[in-house]
């Protein structure tokens, strides 16, 4: 490669189409150009160098030590360049020669630390910008599939596939093709004891996601549940991983510390793993971080081992495993779920017929294919199918729910239904709405009259208001204990707090409307929406 000589960039050669690339340093006052000559002649060379979330950063494969996070030793792994690291890249792919201030000669050294470190704090480069790094096929929104190693430069995708490992798409696939496609990918999820057909549905939507996921803004997350252990969760998990990367997820320990889940979470989507998931959870999931993750493009958060906040891409496909999952809150609109009931005392001793990952291992590309075929089909038909929306993921609902209910399977978002049906907040809200509207119907009411009215015993009644039973007090009080209550009695605080959190969210109907304040408390009344 060669570039033309400047006083302080290129030294002049005869030989220009076999000169190295070359940058010379005259002295103080150098370092702003020296700079901007080395960036030049990196991008140059192709040095493999990018910038993302304000980093620049290079793609390694070796093992990862953060606690927490299990994954392959040989997954791509997204790192931030520090200074060291840049001087070796800059003294491997540019020949760096220093003006000797005593002898006037021209000296060849290593780049200095200190030009390294200029460049790493500039914060504003013309690197390439890098989004995610896959090592599978992608298909665009267009239905036009990358399923050769590149750089996509109008998404910042990086795809580092396997020589040949890959079939060309179909182009103009017959529906024999079509449907042939779908029934490989049923094969494969044979052996799993699904409760539904939309159980099934999801995990085949799973299995798709990841073809789509790094050109998506947002993308649901996706729960494997059972009733045992043993019953194929992780399995499931496994093949949707290896089936996109060849090898295993990023496995995170889900712990009841919303700190430490953001830690894990963040580092994970900071070295761009492409399948994270979260094993064997155990206790309720829930978590503000989780939610903002599956509906946001970025996500923002504090570089381990730096004095630094990063806002990095969202681009990984993440999943919950856990027997009885119990996801609550704002989760339960962003998670699709797949049961499994293998109807079996002992689910772990079975016997299949076949060996799920090992036809990955063997059949990896024809599975993919597989995928693909179906999205880019659809797209191609230029048909559309009528599906009620699903917020925050429509692109998603365009590329692979929609392919599966063109082929007459049915609508997995409809396991929303089930985790609604779980949430034991949406459970608490339906209560206490049904118990307050039994007793009072639309009647006015303070926290602290209504404390007053569980008690059966004083026959207490709203102003103006029915006397009420010793059946309707007592549902009253079951409702205000799942919600108010501390160490064993009912505590009108902490009943304030809770209306004040749910007041307009619609349950069965009804919602908690706070009509007008007074100078002392808060009336409240269960309002009938149409």
């Amino acid at each position: 490669m060669s570039v033309p000589a400047k006083r302080l960039g290129m030294i002049e050669a005869p030989d220009l189409a076999q000169a190295p690339l070359t940058v010379q340093i005259e002295g103080d006052g150098d370092l702003p150009t020296v700079c901007d000559e080395i960036e030049r002649l990196l991008i140059q060379a192709h040095a493999p160098i990018f910038q993302r979330s304000g980093l620049l950063v290079r793609v390694v494969k070796e093992a990862s030590h953060l606690a927490g996070i299990v994954r392959d030793a040989s997954a791509p792994r997204i790192v931030p360049f520090d200074d060291i690291a840049l001087a070796e890249f800059v003294t491997q792919y540019i020949e760096v020669w220093r003006r000797n201030r005593k002898t006037y000669d021209l000296v060849r050294v290593d780049c200095p630390r200190l030009i390294a470190q200029t460049i790493l704090s500039r914060k504003q480069w013309s690197f390439r910008r890098l989004q995610a790094v896959v090592e599978h096929p992608i298909m665009l929104a267009s239905g036009q599939v990358l399923w050769e190693s590149c750089y996509h430069e109008a998404s910042g995708i990086l795809l580092e596939l396997p020589y040949a490992e890959f079939q060309a798409p179909i182009e103009g696939a017959s529906s024999r093709e079509i449907f042939g496609a779908l029934t490989e990918l049923r094969e494969l999820l044979q052996g799993f004891d699904f409760v539904s057909d939309v159980d099934e549905c999801v995990a085949l939507a799973f299995l798709m996601t990841a073809f789509v996921r790094p050109l998506l803004p947002t993308c649901p997350a996706f729960a494997i549940d059972a009733h045992a252990p043993g019953s194929g969760k992780s399995t499931l998990v496994r093949i949707q991983s290896r089936m996109s990367t060849a090898r295993d997820p990023a496995f995170l320990t889900y712990r009841d510390d919303p700190a430490e889940l953001q830690k894990l979470l963040f580092a994970a989507l900071l070295e761009g793993d492409q399948n994270i998931a979260i094993d064997n959870i155990d206790i309720p999931l829930a978590g503000a971080d989780l939610a903002v993750i599956l509906t946001s493009s970025v996500y923002r958060g504090r570089v381990l081992g730096q004095s630094m906040n990063a806002s990095v891409p969202t681009k990984a496909v993440i999943s919950f495993n856990g027997n009885n999952l119990q996801i609550i809150g704002d989760l339960t609109r962003r998670v699709l779920i797949s049961r499994l009931d293998p109807t079996h005392e002992r689910p772990a001793e079975r016997t299949f017929a076949t060996n799920p990952i090992q036809e990955i291992a063997d059949r990896r590309s024809d599975f993919v294919l597989s995928a693909l075929t179906i999205m880019s089909a659809y797209i191609e038909s230029g048909e559309r199918v009528e599906v009620r929306p699903f917020g925050s993921f429509e692109e998603w609902s365009r590329l692979v729910r929609e392919p599966l209910v063109w082929l007459g399977l049915p609508d997995p978002v409809d396991s929303l239904r089930v985790l609604e049906a779980s949430d034991p907040e949406r459970t608490q809200l339906a209560s206490m709405l049904q118990a307050v509207r039994d007793a009072y119907g639309v009647g006015q009411f303070k926290v602290a009259t209504l404390l007053l009215a569980s008690k059966a015993k004083q026959q207490s009644r709203l102003d103006g208001g029915a006397v009420l039973s010793d059946e309707q007090a007592g549902a009253l009080l079951e409702a205000l204990q799942s919600v108010c209550e501390r160490n064993g009695e009912l505590n009108a605080k902490a009943l304030g707090r809770w209306l004040l959190r749910v007041q307009g969210r619609i349950e069965g109907g009804l919602r908690f409307v706070c009509v007008r304040r007074t100078s002392v408390a808060a009336i409240w009344q269960v309002q009938q929406v149409e």
